[in-house]
C-alpha cells in the first residue's frame, strides 16, 4: 500500500507533466507563427527546419498531456482496498 507521501509525489509528478506539457504546447504554437507569419520567408530550407522543429515540439507537447492526463485516469480509478479473487486450482 503507497503512503501518504507517495501518493503526494505521484500527484506532483502528474501536474508537472500536464503544467510543462501545456507551457511546450504554447511555446510550440508561437515558434511556428513566429516563424510562418511575422518574418518573411528568406531561406525555405531555414523556413523548413523551423516549422518541422516547432511541430515537432508540439507533438512531444501533445504527449507530455497525454502522459499526465493518462497517469491522472489510472490514480483516480485505483482502489487498493477492493478484494482480491481467490486463486483456484487447475482442473486435472
Amino acid at each position: 500500500m503507497a503512503s501518504a507521501r507517495e501518493i503526494k509525489n505521484e500527484r506532483k509528478a502528474i501536474y508537472f507533466d500536464i503544467i510543462c506539457g501545456i507551457t511546450s504546447s504554447v511555446l510550440a504554437l508561437t515558434g511556428i507563427t513566429f516563424a510562418a507569419i511575422s518574418h518573411r520567408i528568406y531561406s525555405m530550407g531555414w523556413f523548413t527546419v523551423s516549422v518541422t522543429f516547432w511541430t515537432g515540439y508540439l507533438l512531444f507537447s501533445f504527449f507530455l498531456i497525454g502522459l499526465g492526463i493518462y497517469t491522472w485516469k489510472k490514480e483516480k480509478n485505483f482502489d487498493s482496498t477492493e478484494p482480491r479473487k481467490d486463486i483456484k486450482a487447475p482442473i486435472v
